[in-house]
């Protein structure tokens, strides 16, 4: 179950034309260029050796050929307008998108037959390549001659804010003589949102939809003295407010008696965890996962009608310059804010104190919802961590295991388990880690 905020296409379009100062520095004689040169002035030493004049012109027009060939181009480079369109420009880690670049010639100057490349961030290759036919020049009456096509797919985007393009293009001239090398168009950003799992398969119950929660109303007025709401898919039919409902020409339901009078929260810990030279990993596939059960959870229990509160032990300002330190997002809006911050969330330096102490203060006073904290076997929980036990209700701890459950994951799971966690372990480095989640321990 992937989520997907956005569908629309995004179309960037940029006409490019080198400067003569970028022309300069992106154009240069191929080895062919320079061995006909050097040929042509061999030719004319030998004509003025032999004195033979036909010698000497034959040597000059091969010498001059190259430098000619090079100011043309470097005085008349291809111009070349890049229309580029991706969709979706927002999708879930590891989804599929699809990239179209369509490159026109507005130049009186055909292109050969050329070498691309276009720019990718975020996916286990930097660039998508292959070979574009020859663009024929703006004069050509065929239009499909005068534009050329790039269309890929793209999967496997890493989380984060990734970028496609610019294209860049590499072209001979038709004699071989020069290589140019062009840089079209500007880069598109895709939202790459943490990928959104079936938390039915975590086999929580407090998690399951349709799950019904005692829940203290806290209101008081008259039976239609009530703030109701749409109904939404999962609602049970005994909340829908009738009343209102006729008013409204549509299903409303009871506020008050659905989640939003508790706050559910969900903790993921975001301490750097150290490789064996002692530096954090590039890409964190053990923190990647627990990203990814967080905002999984954060959607059913927004699904479930809660108030929730997203965390980080160790926040660190992201990109936007903010932080995931108790985010709330209210069950009647929607989960865009908080799926950014899941976006753009970073590990914090796991020698600093980070704000668990904060969130236990914070969790003892909401209390009486669920709490979820998303945690890592391969190195123990603070204890402090442990006791958030206290404040959830239930208490639910979904570890994740790089390397499977051996005995040290074994032991950490039984630490919450003891605490009385509902505890859930997951092989990060599974191919599919959802479908090694297992429950430990009997806490109900």
């Amino acid at each position: 179950m992937s989520k997907r905020a956005n569908t629309a296409p995004n179309t960037a379009g940029s006409t490019a034309a080198i400067a003569p100062d970028d022309a300069a520095a992106r154009l240069r004689p191929t080895p062919r260029g320079w061995a006909l040169f050097a040929f042509g002035l061999v030719l004319i030493a030998a004509g003025e050796f032999f004195g033979l004049a036909t010698l000497r012109y034959v040597g000059l027009a091969f010498a001059i050929l190259p430098p000619i060939v090079y100011l043309l181009r470097l005085l008349f480079p291809p111009k070349l307008e890049l229309e580029r369109t991706v969709y979706p420009t927002t999708v879930a880690a590891g989804d599929r998108l699809r990239v179209v670049a369509e490159l026109r010639n507005r130049s009186v100057i055909g292109v050969e037959a050329s070498a691309y490349a276009d720019v990718v961030t975020g996916a286990a290759a930097r660039s998508v390549g292959g070979v574009l036919p020859a663009i024929a020049s703006r004069l050509h009456p065929r239009e499909g001659r005068r534009r050329r096509r790039i269309a890929y797919g793209l999967s496997g985007l890493r989380r984060g804010i990734q970028h496609v393009g610019p294209l860049n293009l590499e072209h001979l001239d038709g004699f071989g003589l020069t290589r140019a090398v062009q840089q079209i168009g500007e880069a598109v950003e895709i939202e790459v949102w943490p990928h959104l799992h079936d938390v039915d398969r975590l086999d929580v119950p407090a998690l399951r939809t349709g799950a019904e929660v005692d829940v203290a109303q806290g209101r008081s007025g008259e039976a239609d003295d009530v703030i109701t709401r749409e109904y939404r898919r999962g609602d049970a039919m005994r909340r829908v407010h009738w009343r209102a409902s006729a008013r409204a020409g549509e299903l409303r339901v009871r506020q008050e008696e659905h989640h939003s009078e508790v706050v559910a929260m969900v903790v993921v810990d975001s301490r750097a965890f150290p490789d064996a030279q002692g530096t954090a990993p590039l890409v964190d596939d053990g923190f990647e996962l627990a990203v990814s059960a967080a905002a999984s959870v954060l959607k059913r229990l927004h699904e479930l009608g809660y108030d929730t509160e997203a965390f980080a032990t160790h926040p660190t300002p992201d990109a936007d310059g903010a932080l995931l330190d108790g985010v709330r997002t209210p069950a009647d809006q929607g989960l865009g804010a908080i799926m950014r911050r899941y976006m753009l969330v970073l590990t914090g330096d796991a020698e600093d104190a980070g704000e668990i102490g904060a969130i236990v203060d914070r969790a003892m006073r909401v209390g009486s919802g669920p709490l979820v904290y998303v945690g890592r076997t391969d190195q123990p929980a603070e204890a402090i961590a442990i006791d958030l036990a206290v404040a959830g209700s239930p208490p639910i701890a979904v570890l994740v295991t790089p390397g499977g459950l051996d005995a040290a994951a074994t032991k950490e799971a039984e630490r919450f388990a003891a605490a009385g966690w509902q505890v859930v372990t997951m092989n990060a480095d599974a191919r599919d880690p959802w479908a090694t989640a297992a429950r430990v321990g009997g806490a109900a």
